[in-house]
């Protein structure tokens, strides 16, 4: 079946309206501005127009306010999985905060495909949104390059692309990873093992940095076939921790570089009968609910996702009220991150 992204409108602008109903958007635009008679035009149509309006759910005043303003209110956002629960709670604030502020959002899916990417982007743009929250794919911008190479205003959250020259809202995602490494170490840690999610992805690229860089500080070796994985996928975290647990001298402690690569990796203990922390600690990127609640509970590393998408609305809604301000350039936000503390992380002596 073709890619189809998913969508949640709250209402659809002149233009996508005219063309559901293959009439030009003057004529629409004069029978919701209740000028149809005045232009003579006729009651059969004045009623399909209407009907046409309120199936869709399109909102009179609102097409009157984007005519006079040169706006719909309405910013897209396009995510890489919506399953993925960080994503699910960083669409959440999103939509939030762009409720507050009057804006209504558009939400796609890429599902973590470079096409389904441009795809989603494409629609998007051609609903006339005012701006987009992009937290892009992979770590190349090509495939985007012309679709925004408009006025439109784009803000990248959580990964970002340096080619694409727009401001971005990011984590903190060396220092997370590096302070992390410096946490087993400080347990007695010494065969650290990384779990990566997709390589060219500019998150991973920054948490394996700092996985690298914790090792240097402690002075232990980088062990190119210690730092394994390469998908966003629980099952391929699976297959890559089994691999590493049936090594003859097997780390003692994993860092995980997402929330699904951490189930992966304690999916692979359980099946080898290796304990959690006893024989392997594990720490992951990425605060859910359900950390607390696992047995040994699981140390994460928590990324302030609600910050993340309210700062992105934030700077995309200045953009859009206040285009002067897009000559300023791609400023980047990088907010910190946290360690807690807890359970899947046990102390070992110097190996």
């Amino acid at each position: 079946m073709p890619y189809r992204p998913r969508l949640q409108p709250d209402f659809m602008n002149l233009k996508t309206l005219a063309s559901h109903l293959g009439i030009s958007p003057s004529t629409v635009s004069r029978v919701l501005s209740g000028r149809g008679d005045a232009f003579r035009i006729s009651k059969k149509t004045q009623d399909r127009i209407l009907s046409k309006a309120r199936s869709l759910g399109v909102r009179p005043n609102e097409v009157a306010r984007s005519l006079r303003l040169s706006t719909s209110h309405t910013i897209g956002l396009v995510i890489p999985d919506i399953s993925n629960p960080f994503f699910a709670s960083l669409a959440r604030a999103v939509e939030r905060e762009a409720r507050k502020r009057g804006y209504t959002v558009l939400l796609a899916d890429s599902q973590e495909s470079l096409s389904g990417e441009t795809e989603c982007v494409r629609m998007l743009t051609d609903r006339q949104i005012d701006g987009l929250i992009l937290a892009p794919v992979g770590g190349h911008a090509g495939h985007l390059k012309s679709l925004l190479s408009g006025p439109m205003p784009v803000v990248q959250v959580d990964r970002a692309l340096t080619q694409l020259r727009t401001p971005s809202v990011v984590a903190d995602n060396f220092s997370g990873a590096r302070d992390a490494v410096r946490h087993l170490v400080s347990r007695g840690h010494r065969r650290i093992a990384c779990v990566q999610g997709r390589e060219d992805s500019s998150v991973i690229v920054e948490r394996v940095r700092g996985y690298r860089e914790g090792l240097k500080e402690a002075g232990l070796r980088f062990r190119k076939n210690w730092l394994v994985g390469g998908e966003h996928s629980m099952q391929v975290a699976r297959d890559a921790t089994l691999a590493l647990l049936r090594d003859s001298a097997a780390p003692t402690a994993l860092l995980a570089l997402s929330n699904q690569l951490a189930l992966g990796a304690l999916q692979a203990a359980r099946e080898s009968g290796v304990s959690v922390p006893e024989r392997l600690s594990i720490i992951t990127f990425d605060e859910q609910p359900w950390a607390s609640l696992l047995s040994p509970p699981l140390m994460t590393i928590a990324q302030p996702v609600e910050l993340m998408g309210v700062a992105a609305v934030d700077r995309l809604v200045d953009l859009v009220e206040k285009p002067t301000r897009r000559k300023i350039g791609p400023a980047v936000v990088k907010l910190p991150v946290k360690l807690i503390e807890r359970g899947s992380v046990g102390a070992v002596g110097i190996l």
